[in-house]
C-alpha cells in the first residue's frame, strides 16, 4: 500500500477509483426545486435545467459527495474547494428519461499554491448514456476539486505553468443575467438536492468557525447557473452544448452577482458547428467588479 499523508484512501487506490455505477431519472419536482434554485423561471418541453450536471451524475453512479470526501480524505470545514468544471451536452437532458451513469476518479496530483499551501488536485469523470436510445452518450463531466493539506511533504510540487491562448476580438454580448441579493435559503434547498453534507453552505456556525462572519457559501453549481441563465436569455432553453470554467473566489449570501458574456466566434463541437463565448460572474456588491467565475461555453 502507499502511503499518504492525508486519511483518504492511498494514492494508489485513489486514482482509477471507479464508483459503482447505476442508472438515474430525473422528476419532475426535483427539476422544478432544482431551476427554482437558480432563480430562473421553469424551462419548456420537459427540459432540465443544465446545472444538473453537478449531482445526476454523482449521484447517478453511485457515489455520494460524503463518500468523495471520505475518499480522498477532506480534513474539515474549508478543506474542500471547486477549482473547474469541464461539462458537455451531447444531447438536452430531459425529466422522465432513464440514464446509465458511470465514472470513475481519473486525476490525482500533489500540488502546492502560490503562496505555498499543499493540496491535493482531483478530477472525476462521469458519463450519462440514454438506456431508452441505444446507450447513446448524452452527456460527460469532468469536474476538479482540491483538498486542502495542513501538512504537505516533498511529493508537493508547483503545477505546471499553463500557456495563455489568445483570443479573438469579441462580437456579440449577452444580455447581463441579474441576481440582486443570493439567498441563503435557496442554498439549503440546493444542499438538499444535491446531498451535500458540506456545512459551509447551510451552517452560519461553520463559516463563523472560519472567520467568515457566518455567512454562507453558494453552492458552484449555483454560480454557473446564472451563466446557464444568461446563456437562455440570449440563445434559448436547450443551447448549451459545453460549458468549462474555473472558480476564483466564493459567493456568498447577501452578494449582488452580474452573469455574462461575449461570443468569440464559431468551432466545431460533435459534429456541428457552434458559438465559443466568453463568459463570467462578476460580484458587484461588497466588491464591485470581482470575477468570481470564468470560462467558455459553446452554444447552439
Amino acid at each position: 500500500m502507499t502511503s499518504t499523508a492525508h486519511s483518504g484512501l492511498p494514492d494508489n487506490e485513489i486514482l482509477g477509483y471507479r464508483f459503482p455505477g447505476g442508472r438515474y431519472t430525473i422528476a419532475h419536482w426535483e427539476n422544478f426545486l432544482l431551476t427554482d434554485c437558480t432563480t430562473s423561471a421553469q424551462l419548456p418541453d420537459r427540459l432540465v435545467h443544465p446545472v444538473a450536471l453537478f449531482h445526476v451524475p454523482i449521484l447517478g453512479s453511485g457515489i455520494s459527495i460524503a463518500k468523495l470526501f471520505e475518499v480522498c480524505g477532506a480534513e474539515g470545514p474549508g478543506s474542500v474547494g471547486l477549482d473547474g468544471y469541464d461539462w458537455e451536452y451531447f444531447a438536452p437532458l430531459r425529466i422522465d428519461t432513464e440514464y446509465d451513469v458511470q465514472g470513475s476518479i481519473v486525476h490525482w496530483e500533489h500540488l502546492v499554491d502560490d503562496k505555498w499551501n499543499a493540496y491535493d488536485a482531483m478530477k472525476f469523470s462521469i458519463e450519462l448514456r440514454d438506456v431508452a436510445n441505444d446507450s447513446k452518450l448524452v452527456a460527460r463531466i469532468t469536474n476538479s476539486w482540491r483538498f486542502r493539506r495542513q501538512h504537505g511533504t516533498a511529493a508537493y510540487k508547483r503545477p505546471a505553468e499553463k500557456t495563455a491562448e489568445n483570443t479573438p476580438t469579441a462580437s456579440d454580448t449577452l444580455p447581463e443575467f441579474v441576481v440582486d441579493t443570493v439567498d441563503a435559503q435557496r442554498m439549503k434547498t440546493m444542499a438538499a438536492i444535491l446531498r451535500d453534507p458540506y456545512r459551509v453552505h447551510w451552517d452560519r456556525e461553520a463559516t463563523t468557525e472560519m472567520g467568515l462572519g457566518g455567512r454562507v457559501i453558494n453552492q458552484g453549481p449555483l454560480n454557473l447557473s446564472y451563466i446557464v441563465n444568461a446563456l437562455h436569455a440570449f440563445a434559448g432553453p436547450g443551447c448549451v452544448r459545453r460549458l468549462t470554467v474555473a472558480f476564483h473566489r466564493p459567493v456568498f449570501d447577501g452578494d449582488r452577482v452580474v452573469a455574462g458574456g461575449q461570443v468569440l466566434g464559431t468551432e466545431r463541437f460533435a459534429d456541428s458547428d457552434v458559438r465559443k463565448v466568453n463568459v463570467w460572474l462578476r460580484r458587484d456588491d461588497p466588491t464591485p467588479g470581482e470575477i468570481v467565475v470564468s470560462g467558455t461555453a459553446f452554444i447552439d
